[in-house]
C-alpha cells in the first residue's frame, strides 16, 4: 500500500510527525514493513498475520519477502499474561498458517452490508464517526 503523511495526517487530525512516528512504530514491531519513502509517500507492507486482501494475496510470499513474523494474540485475551505472542519467521509456520486458513484467502465470508450487526459500524472504535 502507499501511505501519502500529509493527507492521512489531515485525515485523522494528527500532524505528520506523530503520524509519522506511528508508522515507524508498526515497523519497529514488525507488523508493517517500509518499503521506501519519497517526499512523505511511503510503500508499506502490511504483514499478513494482521490483514491481507483475500484472492489476491498469498500471505507466505508477502512473508518470504520481508521476513514478517507470525503475530498472533493469545487464546486468552486481555486476561492473558501475554497477550500477544510473536513468532519470528518461519517458513514451514507461514506454509501451515495457510493450510489452517487456505478458505479464508481464497474464500473470505462476505459480510452483508445490509446485515444488522454490522451496519453503521464505526471503522474507529470509541472515536468519531467519520459519517457525523
Amino acid at each position: 500500500m502507499t501511505l501519502d503523511f500529509s493527507d492521512e495526517a489531515a485525515t485523522v487530525e494528527l500532524s505528520t510527525s506523530v503520524l509519522q512516528e506511528q508508522v515507524a512504530w508498526l515497523v519497529e514491531h514488525r507488523y508493517l514493513a517500509l518499503d521506501g519513502m519519497v517526499d512523505g509517500l511511503a510503500r508499506l507492507w502490511i504483514n499478513p498475520a494482521v490483514a491481507f486482501l483475500p484472492r489476491t494475496t498469498d500471505p507466505r510470499r508477502a512473508a518470504a519477502r520481508h521476513r514478517f513474523p507470525y503475530i498472533v494474540t493469545d487464546a486468552q485475551g486481555m486476561s492473558a499474561q501475554q497477550r500477544v505472542h510473536v513468532v519470528q519467521y518461519d517458513e514451514d509456520v507461514w506454509q501451515r498458517v495457510y493450510q489452517l486458513n487456505a478458505e479464508q484467502f481464497n474464500e473470505p465470508p462476505a459480510l452483508r452490508h445490509d446485515c444488522p450487526l454490522h451496519h453503521g459500524a464505526s471503522p474507529f472504535p470509541g472515536s468519531r464517526d467519520p459519517q457525523d
